[in-house]
C-alpha cells in the first residue's frame, strides 16, 4: 500500500465559486513536467464552458481541502442526453496539486468520486471520452502512479487516440475531389440534417452547439454532371474553427501548448466530420479535410488540430502528425454503495479503502 493522505485532508464538492479553482489546480498538476511546459495548460475560458454545460453536475465535482484550501479536485459525469448508455458514468479528470503528490489524495479524490458515480446507479465508469470532454482518453503524460491507480480500480485500456496536428505553413498535398462532386460552406442546415441521419446522437448535438458557436460546417454533395446525379442534400460533414467563436474546438482544449510549440502562428481546428458510408473510400472525405484547410489557410490559419482520431494514416496523407496520444480506459463499479459514501470522509479512510498512492 503506498502512502495514506493525511487526517486533515477532506474530500467535498466544489461549492460556488470555489469551483473556478480548478484550471489553477490542474495546472499545478504539471508543475515540474519537462521544461517545455505543461502538454495540457487549461484556460478559464474552458472550464467556464464547463462549468455552463448541460453535462455538468456540480454534485461530481469534488475538492481535496488541506487547512480549508483546496489542493486537488475530481470531475465526474452522469449520462444527461438519450444517446449516453444507461449504467455509464464518466471519470473528466483528477488532479492533484504538484506539492501535495504522493500522499494519497488522488486515490481518496477517485473513491470519493467513483463512490458517488456507483450511488447514482452507474456499473460502469469510463475515464475520459464524456460529453463536453476535456480529455479523449488517459493521456500519456499522465505519471505512473496514476496508472497505477487506475489499475488498482480494475481499469482495462484500450485504443489510443490522438490529437493530429496539421501544419499550413508547406504547401498542402493535392486531394482534388472527384468528379462530380462540390464543396460547400454555406448549408449548415444541409449538415444537420445530414448528421442528424447518417451520425444521430453525439455527433448531432455538438454540431447544433458548434454552429451556434460560430464554427463553419463545410459539406460535400453530389452534382448534376455526377452518373448518378445530383444529391438530395449533403453526404459528408466536416467542421472547422479558425479561432474566436463563442465556443472551444476540441481541437484548441490546449490551444496554449500548440502556441507554445509552434510560435508566431493562428491556430484553428478540424472536426468532427464524416462522410455516408456509401461514398467512403472514393476519395471525398480527404478532398472535404483538404478543402476545409484550404480555406483556413486562406483566413490566415498556420496550425491545425484534428482531434479525438484513431486515424492518422488516414490524416498523414495530407501531412498531419500525432500531436497528443490518449489511452481508452473503463472499469466496473461496484454495486451497492450509499448516496454519500467517501464524499465528507476523510482522505485518509478512502485512500486507504482504494490503496491509494497517487
Amino acid at each position: 500500500m503506498g502512502p495514506r493522505a493525511s487526517d486533515d485532508v477532506e474530500v467535498r464538492p466544489l461549492l460556488g465559486a470555489e469551483a473556478l479553482s480548478v484550471p489553477a489546480l490542474w495546472n499545478a498538476a504539471w508543475t515540474g513536467r519537462p521544461a517545455a511546459g505543461a502538454p495540457y495548460p487549461l484556460s478559464e475560458a474552458l472550464w467556464r464552458e464547463r462549468l455552463a454545460s448541460r453535462h455538468h453536475d456540480p454534485s461530481l465535482l469534488l475538492g481535496a481541502y488541506l487547512s480549508g484550501e483546496p489542493v486537488g479536485f475530481a470531475y465526474g459525469k452522469l449520462p444527461a442526453s438519450p444517446w449516453q448508455p444507461a449504467g455509464v458514468a464518466w471519470v473528466s479528470a483528477v488532479a492533484v496539486a504538484a506539492a501535495h503528490q504522493g500522499r494519497g489524495i488522488g486515490a481518496a479524490l477517485l473513491g470519493a468520486l467513483l463512490a458517488r458515480l456507483a450511488a447514482a446507479g452507474a456499473t460502469e465508469v469510463r475515464f475520459g471520452s464524456d460529453a463536453d470532454h476535456l480529455l479523449p482518453g488517459v493521456p500519456l503524460e499522465a505519471p505512473p502512479a496514476a496508472w497505477r491507480l487506475l489499475r488498482r480500480h480494475g481499469a482495462r485500456f484500450a485504443a489510443l487516440e490522438h490529437d493530429l496536428h496539421l501544419d499550413l505553413r508547406p504547401p498542402l498535398p493535392a486531394a482534388p475531389l472527384p468528379p462530380g462532386w462540390r464543396l460547400r460552406d454555406d448549408d449548415p442546415e444541409g449538415a444537420e440534417a445530414f448528421v442528424g441521419r447518417a451520425f444521430p446522437g453525439r455527433w448531432a448535438e455538438e454540431l447544433g452547439a458548434y454552429l451556434r458557436g460560430g464554427a463553419t460546417v463545410f459539406t460535400v454533395e453530389r452534382t448534376a454532371s455526377h452518373p448518378d446525379g445530383a444529391s438530395a442534400g449533403a453526404e459528408g460533414f466536416c467542421v472547422a474553427f479558425r479561432g474566436g467563436e463563442r465556443v472551444t474546438s476540441p481541437g484548441l482544449h490546449w490551444a496554449a501548448a500548440l502556441a507554445r510549440d509552434y510560435p508566431g502562428g493562428r491556430l484553428g481546428a478540424i472536426g468532427p466530420l464524416g462522410v455516408s458510408p456509401a461514398v467512403r473510400g472514393g476519395g471525398v472525405g480527404l478532398a472535404m479535410v483538404r478543402g476545409a484547410a484550404a480555406a483556413l489557410r486562406e483566413r490566415g490559419v498556420t496550425d491545425v488540430v484534428i482531434n479525438w482520431t484513431t486515424l492518422g494514416a488516414f490524416y498523414g496523407r495530407l501531412g498531419a502528425r500525432a500531436w497528443r496520444t490518449y489511452q481508452r480506459a473503463q472499469a466496473p463499479l461496484p454495486t451497492g454503495a450509499g448516496p454519500d459514501a467517501g464524499s465528507r470522509a476523510s482522505a485518509a479512510d478512502t485512500a486507504a479503502r482504494s490503496g491509494g498512492e497517487a
